[in-house]
């Protein structure tokens, strides 16, 4: 069995009238992006038939994560060359830290999980390689680490401004998390990103921007696995 043989960004460019580093890196992301979007558990928060055991799994292991994604941020902080740069992720993570763990804990009290439970949760084996990718390309350089935030960032608002079309479920922590990641300021953020994503890639070299490329699938494949622990009770 053959791998297929993805484009470089320069053949991208010029076969899809694209010109965004950014849009080269999606493509790359190929069935796993897919996937990830439209993934039964993305659809069920919008439905409102997402089962409570499945969406405890998910909240206890993202909560596990959010530090890591603060630590990731704070990388990103340090190395963004300008100051409007550095502005755009620390507001970022100002909200990371603030409303959004604060939904965090509403949801938890709400869904009867004690702080002793997410608290001293460990992350699992799938959580951790999502983190371990995240904080060593942010530690790496600032190209790779952004590969890595579009990534995670840009599903999420995808697949949440999908479900933002439909009525919101009556529970507040699934309507909530739409919200969150559907409102225009999240979506001016992530645009963002990707505006930083194809300043910075388009001026790296062929070698740098395979990186970013097998990186940014990377982070696809194991946003997969992340909802498919979740969905099915495996392993996160």
């Amino acid at each position: 069995m053959t791998s297929t043989v993805l484009p470089s960004f320069e053949e991208f460019a010029a076969r899809s009238g694209s010109s965004r580093f950014s849009d080269w890196l999606r493509h790359c992301g190929g069935k796993d992006w897919e996937n990830g979007c439209n993934h039964p558990f993305t659809r069920a928060i919008g439905d409102g038939t997402m089962p409570s055991d499945a969406y405890i799994r998910y909240l206890i292991e993202d909560y596990t994560f959010i530090t890591d994604l603060a630590s990731v941020l704070g990388y990103l902080v340090a190395q963004a060359p300008t100051m409007a740069s550095k502005s755009k992720l620390s507001g970022f993570l100002s909200a990371l830290t603030s409303e959004e763990n604060s939904y965090f804990l509403r949801s938890f009290e709400a869904l009867g999980v004690s702080p002793e439970v997410y608290l001293k949760a460990a992350q699992g084996p799938v959580t951790r390689a999502f983190a371990d990718l995240l904080l060593t390309s942010a530690r790496s350089s600032y190209a790779e680490g952004l590969a890595c935030l579009l990534c995670a960032e840009w599903m999420y608002l995808t697949w949440a401004q999908r479900e933002a079309k439909k009525p919101r479920p009556e529970a507040f922590y699934l309507a909530e998390w739409i919200d969150l990641h559907a409102i225009s300021a999240f979506e001016a953020f992530v645009g963002w990103i990707r505006e930083e994503m194809d300043r910075v890639g388009a001026a790296l070299s062929q070698d740098e921007q395979k990186q970013l490329e097998n990186l940014f699938k990377r982070m696809c494949h194991l946003e997969v696995a992340f909802f498919d622990a979740a969905w099915t009770g495996g392993s996160a």
